[in-house]
């Protein structure tokens, strides 16, 4: 392995986690400090923050796949994600701020029990968190270790090992203040990276015009809306990223720990910019290789074909830590969100007593190494498309979490029925619908699922409206009336 690259990784994955971790060192000795930083960021870290993690490996490798694989039917997809972002930062993450704060919620599950009125949401929500977090957890931990298999030349394991080591430690012991840190200024370093590659690659192939000339020599569908794109599969990604981006239990925390409602505001326009810009990056870098005949594989490989054909060694070098960069950052947040929920929604429940302060602080640290271990492990068997499996669980958050979540803070009348269906037996039915109804339907597990889910919520919550029940007049009068959060 070469000097430079030896040198790049210790900066990347030590120096800078190291660096996060000593600056976040005081933000993280209460319970709130270590979930949330204690309510505490400003625009800029909270946009980088939701931003890179929900850019990851699903966008850079898998997104960057889809490209090669069907072209711009492989990228149009991504629409969904645009229309996403501006809902999530204008419309739900201002609410989401100023009533997590009003209840003092540290996680979602527990606005969940604070606004339906049910302790039974606490293990029921934390417990499909852990379930549909894993499939996320493996395929950045796998895409991960393939880049530096692929690109350093070393072992498979050894790469996956020695990432994910870095990685649990960090996540353990740094809390969200030291995420926010280190997103932030890895987020701004991806930008330069990513920025350079749309330049080399745009410029390798004649511009986008030239580029689109080049796929239709190949097969004039690459240059197509759909393409050879399955319309199933394309409506359920679209769907997946339009309602996954403020759904996700790792992106959440991001709106929780904001300053102020202000804050919000001020993040809109920063995290819009960043996700397109990045959602941009990788269809360039997925479509410019496919235009130039390299092949490949697996459509997964494509970012690394990119990096190591199309820019110089440089440059590719740098995307590779954008690419690991953007990978560290959400399987940061998601285990950290999947640690604390199992010990405060789960553990602490089963208890019978709440933990102290210092026990809940240790404990969902021991949670979160024991969930990178188990990630770990499963990252050793062959897995599907990246973005396919990404997709999975990040829908299934959309069902468990984001429809009852919405209609919490947005909709009167959704009464605890409606939120006990959605995280029981909703998640039962995507895995229903993806196993046997979509190849029956030509309708993707989300869009299906949702229409389902949306359906019985809505007319359940009018036959019973909420705002009958007692829970939800003193939930109303205490946090809905006046947040002046």
């Amino acid at each position: 392995m070469e000097t430079s690259k030896v040198i790049a990784l210790f900066v990347f994955f030590i120096l800078l986690p190291s660096w996060a971790l000593y600056y976040s060192r005081s933000g993280r000795k209460s319970l709130e400090g270590y979930v949330f930083g204690g309510r505490v960021f400003g625009p800029v870290a909270t946009a980088f923050t939701a931003a890179t993690a929900a850019t990851s490996a699903g966008l850079f490798v898998g997104g960057a796949g889809m490209a090669y694989q069907f072209g711009w039917g492989g990228a149009t997809w991504q629409l969904g994600a645009a229309f996403g972002v501006f809902i999530s930062w204008f419309v739900v993450a201002p609410k989401i701020r100023e009533v997590s704060h009003k209840i003092k919620a540290l996680t979602t599950p527990e606005l969940f029990v604070k606004r339906y009125g049910s302790k039974h949401f606490y293990p029921i929500v934390a417990f499909w968190i852990m379930i549909f977090t894993i499939p996320m957890l493996v395929v950045q931990m796998r895409s991960a270790a393939l880049t530096i298999q692929s690109y350093l030349g070393i072992p498979y394991l050894w790469a996956l090992v020695s990432f994910c080591t870095v990685l649990v430690i960090f996540s353990a012991l740094g809390g969200r203040s030291a995420i926010a840190y280190l997103d932030t200024v890895q987020g701004m370093i991806m930008i330069i990276g990513v920025t350079v590659a749309i330049i080399i690659g745009l410029k390798a192939v004649g511009g986008i015009s030239g580029m689109d000339y080049l796929l239709a020599q190949q097969d004039r569908s690459l240059t197509t809306f759909y393409g050879e794109m399955p319309r199933s599969l394309w409506y359920n990604l679209a769907f997946v990223y339009l309602f996954g981006l403020f759904s996700g239990p790792h992106i959440i925390p991001a709106f929780y720990g904001m300053k102020d409602g202000r804050t919000a505001r001020l993040a809109f326009p920063i995290g819009v910019v960043i996700s397109l810009y990045w959602t941009f990056a990788a269809v360039v870098i997925g479509l410019v290789p496919r235009a130039l005949g390299l092949g490949t594989d697996t459509p997964d490989k494509a970012f690394a074909v990119f990096t190591t054909h199309v820019v110089p060694e440089i440059v590719g070098m740098a995307l590779l830590f954008c690419l690991l960069a953007a990978v560290f950052t959400t399987l940061d947040a998601l285990l950290m969100a999947a640690g604390s929920s199992v010990i405060h929604d789960i553990i602490g429940r089963i208890k019978g007593q709440n933990f102290t302060e210092s026990q809940e602080l240790r404990y969902s640290r021991i949670a979160t190494v024991v969930i990178g271990i188990l990630a770990l492990i499963l990252s050793l068997m062959q897995m599907p498309l990246i973005t396919i499996l990404n997709a999975f669980g990040f829908g299934a958050f959309v069902i468990v979490i984001g429809v009852p979540m919405i209609l919490a803070l947005f909709w009167d009348k959704a009464n605890r029925e409606a939120a006990f269906f959605c995280t029981t037996l909703g998640p039962i039915i995507y895995i229903l619908w993806r196993t046997y109804l979509v190849n029956i339907t030509g309708l993707g597990e989300l869009p299906g699922t949702l229409l389902v889910v949306l359906a019985i919520s809505i007319i359940w919550s009018l036959a019973k409206p909420a705002n009958n029940e007692t829970y939800f007049r003193e939930y109303r009068k205490n946090y809905f009336d006046k947040i002046t959060a």
